[in-house]
């Protein structure tokens, strides 16, 4: 696809160019809330207590199965007591609270984008009962899950034709495991240069030099469900050194797997353009041989994204897919 020019040469260009910065805020998620949250304080925008980034870390492990404060408490090296108040101290809600708004965002995106059953999904999100389920979904989404499902389909957006063109683009790749040393942060899609920024700042006051290593970048949310204050991100190099055990950095690896890979060579408020070509132009054309697999979405950035801010990032962006029956016998695969 080429690029067109950065610079505003007339007013529907600025137009444009207007309305790709502001699609990068989604101030009301088009699959959100239907029902506005009650005020709260807003999570920190970059997460540099490392009790707490071991507590969230752990939390954000697979979300399936039963999770005791007393484990997470222990991560944290404090008693369940002095870490229950300490981590809404940090981070405006409590470790119970932070982990169900983040299981029912992830049961949301699988309602929306996959056929598997309420109860299906109930369960995968830890519930014990379809009810308590529907319950805790509407507490937070203001629809019953099968509502939220309809809703959330009609609301996704449609890929231009410039994008449907960009579909032969696209490669699929096997990746292994590749070792991470990564930063959290939450906000807006809008702040992510601002967030590389802060990391490769952190390194270096950590003694390491950012610019030795390749920059990842981890999305684990979609700004149509998940309001801005909330979305997770994480900065990352890649690594298998420099463990730093008691700060904000923790150890992370790229999730062996596969996936539709598609170059990104343009500011970065045009990255929902390239997330619709994958997930919307593409993954349907695909339906009888590939799947998405609901994890998290990878940028694995060819230049250092912190020298280009505000300029032309250049990035593959990859979005894990699964293949339906036994994968092609060619296939590119790209080892760590």
């Amino acid at each position: 696809m080429p690029i067109r020019s950065v610079t505003v040469t007339d007013p529907d260009h600025e137009r444009e160019l207007i309305e790709d910065e502001t699609k990068l805020l989604y101030s009301c998620p088009q699959a959100g809330p239907r029902m506005q949250p009650r005020p709260r304080r807003a999570l920190p925008a970059v997460l540099d207590d490392w009790r707490v980034v071991k507590a969230v870390r752990f939390m954000e492990k697979p979300l399936d199965g039963s999770m005791r404060l007393e484990d997470v408490a222990t991560s944290a090296s404090l008693s369940p007591h002095h870490f229950q108040r300490y981590f809404k101290k940090i981070m405006g809600e409590s470790p119970s609270a932070y982990r169900r708004r983040v299981k029912l965002d992830h049961a949301a995106l699988h309602l929306w984008i996959t056929d598997r059953s309420v109860v299906d999904i109930a369960f995968m999100a830890g519930y014990a009962s379809h009810e308590a389920f529907v319950r805790g979904f509407y507490a937070q989404f203001g629809r019953v899950p099968s509502e939220y499902r309809r809703h959330a389909r009609q609301s996704v957006s449609v890929p231009t034709a410039e994008e449907l063109e960009r579909v032969g683009q696209i490669r699929v790749l096997e990746w292994g495991e590749i070792p991470l040393l990564a930063m959290r942060f939450y906000g807006p899609y809008a702040n992510v240069e601002a967030h590389w920024q802060h990391f490769a700042d952190y390194l270096r006051k950590e003694n390491i030099t950012p610019e030795q290593f390749q920059a990842v970048g981890i999305a684990y949310d979609s700004p149509e469900i998940v309001n801005n204050d909330f979305i997770r991100y994480d900065c990352a190099i890649v690594t298998r050194d420099h463990d730093r055990p008691r700060s904000a950095l923790a150890r992370l690896s790229f999730n062996l797997g596969t996936y539709g890979t598609l170059e990104h060579h343009a500011p970065y408020n045009w990255i929902f353009s390239t997330y619709r070509v994958l997930s919307t132009a593409w993954l349907p054309t695909m339906a009888d041989e590939l799947r998405m697999e609901l994890t998290c979405a990878y940028e694995l950035y060819h230049e250092a994204p912190w020298r280009n801010a505000g300029g032309i990032q250049r990035f593959d962006l990859m979005l894990p897919v699964a293949w339906r029956k036994a994968p092609p016998q060619r296939m590119a695969t790209t080892a760590p």
